[in-house]
């Protein structure tokens, strides 16, 4: 069980360390292999009503509500990509990290992955909200475009963390969310 948890907050840390700067060569997805695809959401899962009071990440990072109702906020970012390809999934970072956008003289073409911050912080700063079925699978399709679930947009997530969660790699099953 430590390894599978160490072999996921590996991945996660390699892809976010990887993930800023120049293009390094990828391959842009193509619609035949699936990436393309749209994720299909109930009715209502993403809403402009306001959800209440949210929890920043770092205050949800530190704290032990496995399998507990909670409410976050943070915007969609923390990567040059923040969507998983092809899966219901995505990483949030907290409201806290400013978007490079933000600081003077800066023209990122990515303003959402905070390259111009620590990746330690980044890290610490963020975790993956993916979207299960009621057999607990991963939904098939993107996120990215569905709803107005766009890089950089600020949200609220209502969900419970992960069984598999834990503060170095934390995981979320939304159960409904709200753009901001």
């Amino acid at each position: 069980m430590k390894r599978i948890f160490r072999l996921i907050h590996s991945y996660i840390a390699i892809l976010l360390l990887c993930s800023c700067g120049e293009y390094n060569g990828e391959k842009k997805y193509e619609k035949e292999n699936g990436y393309d695809i749209k994720a299909n959401l109930p009715k209502g899962f993403i809403t402009n009503k306001d959800l209440g009071i949210a929890s920043s990440i770092l205050d949800t990072k530190k704290s032990k509500l496995t399998n507990k109702t909670i409410l976050l906020s943070g915007y969609i970012g923390g990567r040059r990509e923040p969507f998983t390809k092809g899966r219901s999934s995505f990483i949030v970072i907290d409201n806290s990290i400013k978007k490079c956008d933000e600081e003077k003289g800066d023209n990122c073409p990515t303003p959402w992955d905070a390259c111009c911050v620590d990746r330690r912080t980044i890290l610490q700063s963020t975790l993956t909200v993916q979207v299960i079925d009621k057999n607990s699978s991963l939904l098939k399709g993107t996120l990215n475009g569905v709803d107005g679930l766009i890089p950089g947009k600020k949200i609220k997530v209502l969900a419970t963390i992960d069984s598999m969660s834990n503060p170095n790699s934390m995981l979320v099953n939304a159960k409904q969310i709200q753009l901001l």
